[in-house]
Parts: structure tokens; C-alpha cells; sequence
């Protein structure tokens, strides 16, 4: 682990623990956020997975990944967590645990064995790879899901509006939330590695675009990345003893009509409907910038 954040492109770790031959999407983000990651974890990692779209990564007998795997059911990332947790201490065993596990598993299905180890403050690094939706078993609404987003399961336009992840997670006092996206990977790697470093649970929310849930072409997922951010549609931030910090604010927000214009989960949106975001958009801006871009919250 270095002693610094970094600072530029230049200063992300070489080497890799997660190499190629894995089977995901062309273009998968989550992904690419899992090998970013070991990148400042290191070889003292294990990880664990929940079952979800990065369970194709090692297809048994081969695997891509350098470091120890734990694969399990969809809802039990969190009790995985808290087991090798305690049987890492009684072998003074000194390793990151990093569960790095979807939103359908996150948000929904793995929530209470998620909020088990939040409670206790289990010493582990907790991603939610986010692609809004179940996406490993076709692209069905989860509570990430933003609303009039389409899904395989709900009526255009029917899906409420999302979960607060964040904001569930820094209700449990756990040592440090954030939320970032593989398209910012220095943001994104520093938070990491302040999740490393605190003593406790860390939870991080990572927007991973999806090229086929969201329908775009696989080569543009840094790009959609890059707007959900610019546009103001997926905020940067992190919360450390119950203080909302931004990490980035957009020197000039962008229209969210090139976020969603640029998908085709939400090309069935008028006019209307986008400008209807656009204000919402809007109007959680004007209430940040109010606060001057940092806030206390109750926990």
C-alpha cells in the first residue's frame, strides 16, 4: 500500500491481479473496477463474491485472477465477510477482504447479511459494483434502478426512483462510505485506498456502466461514465464521521439529455420526461451548492 494518494494516471500500480481471459462483456466496467482495485490492494487480498455478473470471471478449471476467490450465494457477501474475518484474527492472519459483490445482491437480495456486518463493523473493504439493475440474469429492475429507466420486468417508465445506498450504509456508523466510478480511477483509488486504511467496515458504491443492460456500445463505457458525473446524474462523494464531502464537482454541469440520450434503456423518454430530470437534477445541485458542497448528517 503506498503512503500517498495518487495523483495522476502515472502513479497506478503496474502490476495486476486480475489478468485477461475471463469471459464478462466486452467493455464490462465492473470489471474493470475489480482489477483497478487489486491494483491497491495488493496480493494480501481475498475477495469475495456473491453470485452476479463478475461469477463468470473464473469459469472452473482456469481463473483470471491472482489472488485468493470466494464464491457464494447472491444474499451471504456480508456473513462471508464476517466468517473470514474472525477466522483470519483467531490465525493472525494479517489480509484485505474485500467483498465485491452487484447491486441486486447489494441493494436488495444481500442487504440484511450486508447490514449483519455493518453492525458489527467488520474490518473489510465492501464494493457494490452498481450497473443498476440484476443484470446477470437479464436486466431485471433492482432498487438501484433510476427511475423511467427500462427494465426486462417493469412497464416503461414504471420504476420508482433508487435506493440510497450511501445514505443506508452511513446509518450504520460504519468508518467511511463513498461513492465513485471506474470512469475517474484516480477518485476512485484513493477512496480505496482510505477504505484500506481505516479501521472498520468501508462501503463503496461504483457506478459501472453497462453496455448491454443500458444499451450502448461497448466501447463508450469510460465515456458514460464521464457523463453520468459531468451531468450531474451520479455524484462523487464520501462520508467519514458522518460528513458528506464531494470529491468532484463539474466545473460546468452538462445536460443530462446526453446522458440518457446516449442509452437505450432510456430512448423511450420525451422530451418532457427529460427536462423533468433535468430540474430534479437541478434543484439537488442548487440545495449542494447552498450547503456549500459538504454537510453534516445525522447517524
Amino acid at each position: 500500500m503506498k503512503d500517498t494518494y495518487l495523483k495522476r494516471l502515472t502513479d497506478i500500480p503496474m502490476e495486476d491481479y486480475l489478468v485477461g481471459g475471463h469471459v464478462a462483456c466486452q467493455g464490462c466496467s465492473a470489471s474493470l473496477g475489480l482489477r483497478l482495485a487489486l491494483k491497491v490492494l495488493g496480493k494480501d487480498t481475498i475477495v469475495i463474491n456473491g453470485s452476479g455478473c463478475m461469477t463468470l470471471l473464473p469459469v472452473y478449471p482456469t481463473t483470471p485472477l491472482r489472488v485468493p476467490w470466494l464464491h457464494l450465494a447472491i444474499e451471504n457477501s456480508g456473513a462471508a465477510g464476517t466468517a473470514l474475518y474472525y477466522a483470519l484474527r483467531r490465525k493472525n492472519i494479517d489480509a484485505n477482504i474485500l467483498c465485491y459483490a452487484g447491486d441486486g445482491a447489494t441493494y436488495d437480495i444481500g442487504l440484511q447479511s450486508l447490514s449483519g456486518a455493518a453492525e458489527k463493523n467488520i474490518d473489510m473493504i465492501y464494493i457494490c459494483y452498481n450497473n443498476q439493475s440484476f443484470g446477470n440474469t437479464g436486466h431485471q429492475r433492482a432498487s438501484s434502478t433510476p427511475r423511467a429507466s427500462r427494465t426486462s420486468t417493469t412497464p416503461v417508465g414504471k420504476v420508482e426512483a433508487a435506493k440510497d445506498m450511501t445514505a443506508i450504509m452511513a446509518a450504520h456508523r460504519i468508518s467511511y462510505v463513498a461513492t465513485a466510478c471506474p470512469s475517474y480511477p484516480i477518485d476512485f483509488l484513493n477512496k480505496v485506498t482510505k477504505a484500506a486504511e481505516v479501521k472498520g467496515m468501508a462501503f463503496i458504491d461504483l457506478l459501472v456502466p453497462c453496455p448491454v443492460g443500458w444499451g450502448f456500445d461497448p466501447s463508450e463505457g469510460i465515456n458514460i461514465g464521464k457523463l453520468a458525473v459531468r451531468t450531474g446524474m451520479w455524484k462523487l462523494y464520501e462520508i467519514t464521521d458522518g460528513r458528506v464531502n464531494l470529491t468532484h464537482i463539474p466545473k460546468k454541469r452538462r445536460r443530462v439529455s446526453e446522458y440518457l440520450c446516449a442509452q437505450g434503456r432510456f430512448s423511450h423518454l420525451s422530451e418532457r420526461d427529460i427536462e423533468e430530470v433535468q430540474a430534479e437534477v437541478d434543484q439537488e445541485w442548487s440545495s449542494l451548492e447552498a450547503r456549500g458542497y459538504g454537510y453534516e448528517i445525522m447517524v
